[in-house]
């Protein structure tokens, strides 16, 4: 990759962000998805949760939740957790999953701008400088 194609560093910033974000709204789905199927058993009268336990080296135990009317959260914030009932938590989670789809959806327009503008830069200073294009990478025989 030539000097003239290397993205400038805010635009990088901007997909770093993004990609965060993405990070980021995945798990809120995925813990979503659990407490929905937490609160699914619970209202069949199963309070009590079996799951493997990483201990380490490859190696798991069977672990045991007796009580899953309760779970910690993060808040989003460094070291700040909140001790919800199940339902409190899935709604938690849920205004969280929001902020996060606004965020993403804020950050798309200054992303698409900022491709833009390094996409007519980089084909300008190509054009100045009289860079060739790139060759194909395939090979005549």
């Amino acid at each position: 990759m030539d000097a003239l194609s290397q993205p400038p560093a805010s635009l990088e910033a901007l997909r770093r962000r993004k990609s965060s974000l993405d990070s980021d709204l995945a798990l809120h789905d995925d813990l979503a998805a659990r407490l929905d199927g937490l609160l699914a058993a619970r209202a069949q009268g199963n309070g009590r949760m079996d799951l493997p336990v990483d201990i380490g080296m490859g190696f798991t135990v069977e672990g045991v939740v007796h009580d899953t009317s309760r779970i910690v959260v993060s808040a989003g914030l460094h070291d700040l957790f909140l001790d919800l009932p199940i339902e409190q938590a899935r709604d938690f989670v849920e205004k969280k999953r929001q902020i996060l789809q606004k965020r993403l959806e804020t950050l798309a327009k200054p992303l698409a701008q900022a491709e833009a503008e390094h996409e007519r830069v980089s084909k300008a200073l190509k054009a100045a400088f009289e860079v060739p294009e790139q060759p194909s990478s395939t090979v005549a025989v």
